[in-house]
């Protein structure tokens, strides 16, 4: 029984999923942007975020293994960006780091290819039989700190390949 309860409600999402997702109607690109300074957070690093956005902690947000890592997402309808840092002096290089991410990457189910891939970062192309995705990775190195980028998490919908570049490009433009 406990079986058909898991199935149901697993059909039951799957079918919200297809139903909302991917199709936003409103362009990540077409949102009026603003500075956004997370200095106050403890990331030193401003980016354009859109207007009203919502800073929060994201999953990662909190203390491992002795080293504190900073996580938050910025959130406004379908804009979500996920800025992360921990407070342990960085001692692996940018390419490492995007090496390691890439690696992580090639790993998740569904993993296409690479669409774009630069020094800092890439951006990759992930699908199965429900949806298709795009995601990114983004490293800026800062007072011997690495600030990570990513797209944050969003239900039931999935990003696509121009949301992808216009978060990546807000990374990039992250100072």
């Amino acid at each position: 029984m406990k079986k058909l309860g898991l199935f149901l409600l697993t059909a039951i999402l799957a079918g919200f999923s297809v139903s909302c997702g991917g199709d936003s109607s409103s362009s990540l690109a077409d949102m009026k942007l603003t500075e956004l300074n997370l200095a106050d957070k403890g990331i030193p690093v401003s980016l354009q975020a859109p207007e009203g956005a919502e800073i929060k902690d994201g999953m990662f947000m909190g203390e491992f293994g002795g080293i504190k890592m900073l996580d938050y997402e910025i959130v406004k309808d379908e804009f979500v960006l996920e800025v992360s840092m921990d407070d342990a002096e960085e001692t692996r290089t940018v390419e490492e780091i995007v090496s390691d991410a890439k690696e992580t990457a090639q790993t998740e189910d569904g993993f296409v290819e690479f669409v774009k891939e630069e020094s800092n970062g890439f951006i990759y192309k992930v699908k199965t039989d429900d949806y298709e995705d795009y995601k990114f990775h983004y490293v800026l190195m800062k007072d011997k700190k690495a600030i990570e980028f990513t797209e944050g998490l969003k239900l039931f919908t999935e990003f696509t390949q121009k949301d992808a570049e216009t978060l990546y490009n807000i990374a990039k433009n992250a100072k």
